[in-house]
């Protein structure tokens, strides 16, 4: 655009304000001149009807008397343009768009920790933070507030925490993407999760999954799922409920790895539901013998260029999983945990989870 263009659609956007305010050029007239000095309802008039005549001094008067900040007014143009411009609307970025609908609010936010390495957090089995989303700049977009409790400590004893900001992005691959930044500490966070089709309903909890560094004395990529709980329904979790939701979390394949030891301690102490331990058991009576291999041990005190290639060769023919997803099933039996586990209060709005 040029720059006639974008003074055109600044002009529009701001008699949209004044619509959406029920505000006359009168009405506006006088609040500028409480805020910035003399303004007839003439000029606002004329602005609206020759937009390329406006001075920038009679823009800025304006956009004060509607508390608009100029910068969120190119941004919310920039969007409207690039929405236009994606003809098929594959990616949506307008927050007043019905694919928005119920996703705006508190959610808690959990996952496991993300240190390589197990000392980091041999006392927290789950972290927690508080994701905000909604339209907080004006922008018409939907942005992203993002609050980690770390469980560590500052070096003066107060909690380390980390703030972060970004955008959540609708695709119309049924995927709603989140970039998260945390210009302190040059940190992101990138968040994947199925989009529920909830019309007017509100998103009780999902499952996505999340790349970012890891936490811990050395920074590593890391890939992890986490879980979204609306703080609105559920504003306390409990640490019950919260075992379960890091065993839930833990689940990232077709098989759950388990020492048969530990197997027959869980069997002999009866803390299984009968028709769940029948299965299990059943399972046992027939199940194949596989081995849990360190890649450390294999590797000692041999070559890499030696070591990586038999690893590679184990892998191929091993059970391994080709690529960890979040499936409906995984948003599913996060809801059972939370409704099962937590009484939540009444909602002025029917809940549902995404599925």
């Amino acid at each position: 655009m040029n720059n006639q263009e974008i003074l055109q659609k600044i002009v529009a956007y701001i008699e949209t304000i004044m619509v959406d305010k029920s505000m006359t050029s009168r009405d506006l007239a006088e609040i500028c001149a409480k805020k910035s000095g003399k303004m007839s309802p003439r000029t606002i008039d004329k602005m609206f009807k020759t937009p390329s005549s406006t001075t920038l001094s009679t823009l800025l008067k304006v956009c004060d008397g509607l508390d608009l900040n100029l910068n969120a007014v190119f941004h919310s143009i920039e969007i409207a343009k690039t929405s236009a411009e994606n003809g098929q609307q594959r990616l949506v970025y307008e927050i007043d768009n019905p694919a928005y609908n119920g996703y705006t609010g508190n959610y808690h936010v959990f996952y496991l920790p993300t240190s390589a390495y197990p000392e980091d957090h041999a006392d927290q089995t789950l972290v927690h933070g508080v994701l905000k989303l909604g339209d907080f700049n004006s922008m018409h977009e939907c942005s992203a507030i993002l609050d980690i409790d770390s469980g560590d400590l500052t070096t003066e004893g107060s909690p380390f925490s980390k703030h972060y900001e970004g955008t959540l992005i609708y695709s119309s691959n049924s995927q709603m993407f989140c970039r998260l930044v945390c210009s302190k500490y040059g940190d992101m966070w990138f968040m994947v999760f199925n989009h529920g089709n909830l019309n007017n309903k509100e998103l009780a909890c999902v499952v996505g999954c999340a790349a970012t560094a890891s936490s811990g004395r050395i920074r590593h990529p890391a890939i992890h799922r986490f879980c979204l709980c609306n703080m609105q329904q559920y504003p306390v979790i409990d640490p019950d409920t919260q075992s379960l939701i890091e065993g839930l979390l833990r689940i990232q394949e077709k098989h759950i790895i388990i020492k048969k030891e530990t197997v027959d301690t869980l069997l002999k102490q009866g803390s299984f539901d009968p028709a769940f331990r029948t299965n299990l058991e059943n399972y046992l009576n027939i199940a194949q013998v596989y081995y849990a291999l360190p890649k450390g041990t294999l590797k000692e005190d041999i070559p890499l260029a030696t070591s990586i290639k038999e690893l590679a060769k184990l892998s191929n023919v091993s059970s391994l999983e080709k690529t960890y997803h979040i499936l409906h099933e995984d948003d599913r039996e996060l809801s059972c945990i939370l409704k099962n586990c937590l009484t939540a209060p009444a909602a002025p709005k029917e809940t549902s989870e995404s599925e």
